[in-house]
């Protein structure tokens, strides 16, 4: 049985979220799903609370003794029953997931030396969110108060709580250059209120560095260029 499309976006997108870091402090409070684990097999938080592009996520990583056939029959069972019931295989990735309410819940496994590793995901993706106006504005959100050059692209803006402050972490694209992309952040954070502290170029012109900060908050800044495109890393912390 092949997963949905809806399914797919959010797997990948809980997937990118490994990338960004984890959370790990009191977060808002909902009504979570409880995924279940084998019994040879032991759960950890990657993150307690985040968002991805404003969607709500809970992420556990799981590591198994037994192998990835055990383990993904262990949560077919659970979930066969479930509305939206779905496999797949992306790569070396086992996919499994299903609808819980306002939630979707991704189980995703792989095979390692030691038996079987993955990613317990539940996220928000059904919820009370129906009008036009207020799913614009949920997109809205994404990358906003950012400044970036004209005919960029917001690729992610995560949200993370760790113990005393808030972390944001934006990723953009775009196709202008390291240098034009630093000159044009250096100006527009001053002109936002946030002192430059840090400036460096790196790999002979290929990658930028740059640092603000503003009253408590600091901005770390990563700018490179690759393959396709140009890319700017901001991540923003905010004591709270």
């Amino acid at each position: 049985m092949s997963l949905a499309a809806p399914f797919l976006r959010w797997m990948l997108a809980a997937a990118w979220l490994c990338l960004c870091g984890a959370a790990v402090a009191a977060p808002p409070q909902r009504d979570w799903p409880a995924i279940p684990s084998p019994a040879a097999a032991k759960t950890f938080w990657i993150a307690e609370y985040i968002e991805q592009n404003t969607i709500p996520m809970q992420i556990r990583g799981i590591e198994s003794s037994d192998p990835l056939e055990v383990v993904s029959r262990f949560y077919e069972k659970w979930l066969a029953d479930k509305t939206g019931y779905g496999v797949t295989t992306l790569g070396p990735m086992r996919v499994l997931g299903a609808r819980f309410g306002l939630y979707q819940v991704t189980v995703q496994l792989r095979a390692v030396p030691s038996g079987t590793a993955g990613r317990l995901v539940a996220a928000v993706v059904y919820d009370e969110v129906k009008s036009e106006q207020a799913l614009r504005e949920r997109a809205e959100r994404i990358g906003k108060g950012f400044p970036r050059p004209a005919g960029s692209q917001v690729v992610s803006d995560t949200l993370s709580f760790d113990e005393g402050q808030r972390n944001r972490t934006i990723v953009v694209t775009n196709n202008v250059s390291v240098e034009t992309n630093a000159l044009y952040l250096r100006e527009q954070m001053i002109r936002l209120g946030w002192t430059l502290i840090q400036d460096r170029t790196l790999e002979g012109g290929t990658r930028s560095s740059l640092v603000f900060r503003r009253n408590s908050e600091e901005m770390t800044v990563a700018i490179s260029r690759r393959d396709d495109g140009y890319f700017i890393v901001a991540s923003q912390t905010t004591p709270e």
